[in-house]
């Protein structure tokens, strides 16, 4: 190989790999929030709304005593409040920092389990009755790698099971077209994801304040979504707009089913 070439191609991987860097941000976030004395930064198992919306969508889908399994799961509010439901729950996220919180919150629970998985890169071996995403789905703002979480998630669900996208960013002039870049998504918004800014903590550990960038998060308009969804192998049931939350505070879930 030639010295030009092999120029060429370490200039390309290089910007595959910055690219690819923008939805690993969380891990370096749970890093820092810990660090600051912060136990918990996602969602509670307080919470709840989601509290009655998990519970409307196991008892709607009857799942009780089925295999679930969520991706981007964080710290685990949401297994532990499936647990409680009465499902068998698996819990992938890419931050193996929130894979351990995870992991502590629901070793109580025998049929839950919780390990790391890039769902970009990498599917499931296991089939589920159904799947739940909160907040996840947004956090991609390439179409390409939105469309291979998509292809992977539907890949590992049975035929007809269900699959909830809950408090998902949301806009009614959401851009639609394609976004094949981390670096075309940055010029398109002018969004800062790289200065810190001061933000304060929820629940337990409110009062105090901890010094980290906003994460890169793409919303779609209602039909936005549901045009993605269909064309990625769900049927889309129900958009439901949710209540403004601090921490999103325009979104919707998506009820959904394998097609």
């Amino acid at each position: 190989m030639d010295g030009c070439l092999r120029t060429i191609l370490c200039v390309y991987q290089e910007n595959e790999m910055e690219q690819e860097k923008y939805y690993l941000a969380y891990e370096e976030r749970y890093k820092t929030v810990y660090e600051a004395g912060i136990d918990h930064w996602g969602h509670e198992t307080g919470d709840s709304v989601l509290n009655v919306y998990l519970a409307e969508w196991v008892k709607h889908y009857s799942l009780h005593g089925k295999m679930v399994i969520e991706f981007a799961c964080g710290e685990g509010a949401c297994g532990v409040i499936l647990s409680r439901l009465g499902v068998k729950y698996t819990g992938v996220d890419i931050a193996p920092a929130a894979v351990e919180r995870a992991r502590d919150a629901l070793r109580p629970y025998t049929d839950a389990r919780v390990f790391p998985l890039d769902m970009v890169r990498h599917m499931p071996n296991d089939r589920y009755d159904a799947a739940l995403d909160v907040m996840g789905l947004h956090m991609l703002v390439t179409d390409r790698d939105r469309e291979k979480y998509l292809r992977h998630a539907c890949g590992c669900l049975k035929k007809g099971a269900p699959m909830l996208f809950f408090r998902e960013s949301f806009r009614t002039d959401a851009w639609e077209g394609r976004v094949e870049t981390f670096e075309e998504w940055l010029r398109l918004t002018g969004e800062d994801y790289q200065t810190p800014k001061m933000r304060s903590a929820r629940g337990k550990n409110e009062g105090k304040e901890v010094s980290i960038p906003f994460i890169p998060c793409r919303p779609r308009s209602r039909e936005g979504y549901i045009r993605e969804l269909e064309s990625s192998g769900f049927h889309v049931d129900l958009v439901r707009e949710m209540e403004q939350k601090r921490m999103c505070p325009s979104s919707v879930s998506v009820f959904t089913r394998k097609k």
